[in-house]
């Protein structure tokens, strides 16, 4: 999509082509975000040529718009009150197609390891730009907070960039998850079995968001997790990471007996308040939270960091390029090779 910018009129009365122009009030960009913003794109917003959108474009908006919604929900807040920490971070959460990767193509890239592309960022980035500017100028709010967002994201956006802990932070995760995250109710030793699934098997977000019962294998010589074909990557076994085992079993056998929220569906492994499995979104923000615990800050601060991290840990342990790339399920090694610059010790040499 060739993103040029919506330029909003701003008016609450007028003409436009001959029809009034009447901007979404503040109660409903409020109470239905995702209902304002397509008054707004239909009503208010023009090309740069003060043109109206086209049905295509207006969906593409939409489905953006829809994607940013989400997230601010889920951290509960909203376009009218989000500050420039909340829109940094779904700018961080996105995931860019990484053509050196199967399966990134479809609307959710399951294998997908890389950050965000320039124009990912700055397709999303312009969208909610022009909205918040035009709720600053219609006074629902105080200021626009995507330029702040952006300048800490400036870093990134000059291209892909590999996030891993440092093996000290790598360790202080382990530590905190397996003996200090609070685990006094259903949610916290779910989060606890999530987080392990990932920094001890190197999944996905998407994988572990649509993680079924069924696929946890504790029956054979190395506990696994079945990975089933999704967006052309074939079907695998990640294996766990001994440490992770006991925690990650002990969730499985909670689950198969009925726990968690009312009405779940009894093969989510990993369901949310409403019962259905755990969004992308909610996947993100659980990983970022543990990592904000332990004191990392990163560019990026979502699952691909658990998922480089568990590559490397292999290398660091001897493993191949070949053998790492087996583990994560994935065709091209570019990555991993990637990986093998910041990782000096892999050949167990240590340089005097």
């Amino acid at each position: 999509m060739n993103q040029q910018g919506l330029v909003a009129d701003n008016r609450t009365g007028g003409e436009r082509c001959g029809k009034s122009v009447r901007a979404p009030s503040r109660a409903e960009w409020k109470d239905a975000p995702e209902k304002a913003f397509k008054g707004w794109v239909e009503q208010v917003a023009t090309t740069k040529g003060d043109r109206p959108y086209s049905d295509r474009s207006r969906r593409q908006y939409a489905a953006t718009f829809h994607r940013f919604v989400t997230f601010l929900e889920a951290c509960g807040s909203s376009v009218l009150s989000a500050g420039p920490d909340v829109v940094e971070a779904y700018l961080a959460s996105l995931e860019g197609r990484n053509p050196h990767e199967p399966g990134c193509s479809g609307s959710e890239p399951l294998a997908s390891s890389r950050p965000a592309t320039r124009s990912t960022l700055k397709r999303h980035s312009d969208l909610i730009d022009d909205v918040m500017n035009h709720l600053v100028v219609q006074r629902y709010r105080t200021e626009n907070p995507v330029f702040a967002a952006t300048r800490r994201l400036q870093g990134r956006d000059t291209g892909p960039q590999l996030v891993c802990l440092p093996d000290q932070v790598d360790a202080r995760l382990q530590d905190y998850l397996l003996n200090g995250m609070d685990t006094s109710n259903w949610a916290g030793r779910r989060n606890r079995a999530l987080l392990l699934l990932l920094s001890g098997s190197g999944i996905t977000s998407g994988q572990a968001s649509n993680a079924r019962l069924s696929q946890f294998i504790f029956d054979d010589t190395v506990p696994s997790f079945d990975c089933v074909p999704q967006n052309n990557v074939d079907h695998y076994r990640a294996p766990l990471s001994r440490s992770s085992v006991a925690a990650i079993r002990g969730w499985v056998e909670e689950r198969q007996m009925g726990s968690g929220p009312s009405g779940a569906d009894p093969e989510v492994a990993f369901p949310g308040k409403g019962g259905g499995a755990l969004s992308t979104t909610r996947v993100y923000l659980e990983v970022r939270k543990v990592l904000q615990a332990i004191e990392f800050h990163g560019n990026d601060m979502g699952p691909r960091v658990l998922r480089n991290t568990y590559a490397r840990r292999q290398l660091l342990n001897g493993a191949s390029v070949d053998v790492v790339a087996r583990l994560l399920g994935i065709e091209n090694p570019r990555n991993i090779l990637r990986l093998l610059r910041i990782t000096p010790a892999h050949t167990g040499y240590v340089p005097v």
